[in-house]
């Protein structure tokens, strides 16, 4: 998980993203005001102008004035344009994750997180493919979090995974980017979430 800074105005967006690419990317251009496939994914940090690299470009926008957020879209390449209107991540209050998200689902939520301490109170498990498929408390993998629509912290909340051992960021309003994935219950009767969102990037607002 990697906190995500983004972006203050048009043009510090536009150089960031308009970057000409890796390399080996023989026909990107840095300052055509063309953003392309090779770029996107640079600006990103991954090698292909998959469902991460428009969930950075997403977040990377939030903060812009819709007028500017259009700019920055209006220059993306026709073919990523197409990519990324089919692509873009869903935007989820918390208490709208559980009746509106579905497992796959590429998804920024905002809310209010509190760290959950006491295991024996929330006992999800989820899928790991290592080559074979095994289901493991999802303690056992990350860090849990409890995300609240607001600071009073009532209900209903949706729940976060971020990578274990990272700064805790409960008691601030926090916007989190990953996939929707679906959690596993031995006893079904118990069941207080179907979903959780595996952080890939935050944002503290």
């Amino acid at each position: 998980m990697r906190e995500l800074r983004p972006y203050k105005t048009p043009h510090g967006a536009l150089r960031a993203l308009d970057n000409g690419g890796r390399f080996y990317n023989m026909f990107a251009r840095s300052g055509d005001e063309v953003i392309d496939h090779a770029e996107l994914a640079r600006a990103a940090g991954v090698y292909s102008t998959g469902a991460k690299a428009f969930l950075h470009f997403e977040m990377g926008l939030m903060d812009l004035p819709p007028e500017q957020r259009d700019e920055i879209v209006a220059s993306l390449s026709p073919e990523l344009l197409e990519k990324y209107q089919s692509r873009k991540p869903t935007i989820y209050s918390p208490s709208m994750v559980e009746s509106k998200g579905s497992a796959g689902e590429m998804t920024i939520v905002s809310g209010y997180p509190v760290f959950v301490e006491d295991k024996t109170q929330f006992t999800g498990f989820i899928v790991l493919v290592v080559p074979v498929i095994i289901m493991v408390p999802i303690y056992d993998q990350f860090d849990v979090y409890e995300v609240y629509d607001n600071p009073d912290f009532s209900t209903p909340r949706t729940v976060i995974a971020t990578t274990r051992g990272t700064k805790r960021l409960d008691g601030v309003h926090i916007r989190f980017g990953g996939p929707l994935k679906e959690l596993y219950f031995e006893d079904k009767t118990s069941k207080d979430h179907g979903l959780y969102l595996e952080a890939l990037y935050y944002t503290r607002l």
